[in-house]
C-alpha cells in the first residue's frame, strides 16, 4: 500500500512498504493523531464505507480510540446512539483494550515468516542455528526467541518473497 509520507509517519512502527498492512491499523493512526487532511485523505483512500466500518467496530466494540475522538465520530455517524459509557455511566469502567500478550505476538510473527520462507521446520531451525524442537517451542509460544532469531526469521522470509516474485 502506498501511503503518503506524512501519514507513513503516523504509523512509524510498521513497514509501510509491506502489501499486508492493514488499513485498520492506519486508519486507527490517521484518526487518533491525523490532522484533517490526512483524515480526509484516509476517507478518499480507503472509501467512506471501510473508514466508517472501523470507526463503527471501535465505537461500539473495541473502543480504543481516546473518548473525545470517538465521540466526534459517533456524533457524526450515529447521533442518536451516544457513546456507551454515556449511555451507561457503568460502561466507563469496562477495559478499553484487549490484553496484549507479547509472547503470542512474537509466535505469531515467527509462524508468519517460517510459512513465507515455504521451508521445512527442520530446515529454518538449521538456517536459524537452532534445534527444530526449540524452534518448534518458539512457535507454540511457549518460549521466547531472541530478537535475533525473529530479524533472522522476517529477513528470511522476506528474501525469500523477493526471490519468489523476482
Amino acid at each position: 500500500m502506498k501511503l503518503l509520507p506524512d501519514v507513513a509517519q503516523l504509523v512509524w512502527n510498521y513497514d509501510t512498504s509491506d502489501p499486508d498492512l492493514s488499513p485498520k491499523v492506519v486508519i486507527m493512526a490517521v484518526l487518533r493523531c491525523g490532522t484533517w487532511d490526512q483524515i480526509l485523505w484516509a476517507f478518499a483512500f480507503f472509501g467512506r464505507d471501510s473508514v466508517v466500518a472501523i470507526i463503527e467496530e471501535d465505537y461500539f466494540g473495541d473502543r480504543s480510540l481516546p473518548v473525545s475522538v470517538r465521540t466526534l465520530w459517533g456524533f457524526a455517524f450515529w447521533p442518536d446512539s451516544p457513546p456507551p459509557e454515556l449511555a451507561d455511566p457503568r460502561e466507563r469502567w469496562r477495559p478499553t483494550r484487549t490484553a496484549f500478550d507479547p509472547a503470542q505476538e512474537v509466535a505469531d510473527r515467527l509462524a508468519s515468516a517460517w510459512k513465507a520462507t515455504g521451508l521445512t521446520q527442520a530446515d529454518l531451525a538449521a538456517l536459524l542455528g537452532t534445534s527444530q524442537s526449540r524452534l518448534s517451542s518458539y512457535l507454540s509460544g511457549n518460549v521466547m526467541p531472541s530478537a535475533k532469531i525473529l530479524v533472522a526469521a522476517e529477513r528470511l522470509a522476506g528474501s525469500s518473497g523477493r526471490r519468489a516474485a523476482g
